[in-house]
């Protein structure tokens, strides 16, 4: 389970509401701190985005030529989901940098 870094309350980042479409930080309800993701996760996230791109072309080639891409489009599915699930246990939450001014 998450904490939050500021008061070490365990916290079910789904359930806190969102601050808006270009912010990336959430409030704790305990003790009301704002805190974000580790600076890291932007990089596994990247590594995500790549793997879910190849995954989508791969998808499109198994449809427009045929069952030969079926094993490189299943492989390429099995990676992300390892990748997606070991990305989320590396998520640790840090306080908001805008908080220190």
């Amino acid at each position: 389970m998450k904490t939050c870094p500021h008061c070490n309350t365990e916290i079910i980042i789904k359930e806190l509401p969102h601050q808006g479409l270009f912010d990336s930080y959430r409030i704790c309800p305990q003790c009301g701190g704002s805190f974000m993701p580790d600076p890291d996760t932007k990089y596994r996230q990247f590594y995500f985005i790549i793997i879910t791109l190849i995954s989508f072309v791969f998808t499109l080639l198994l449809y427009f030529d045929g069952n030969a891409w079926f094993v490189s489009a299943i492989i390429s599915y099995i990676v992300f989901a390892v990748l997606l699930y070991w990305g989320n246990k590396k998520v640790f939450y840090v306080p908001n940098k805008k908080d220190d001014t």
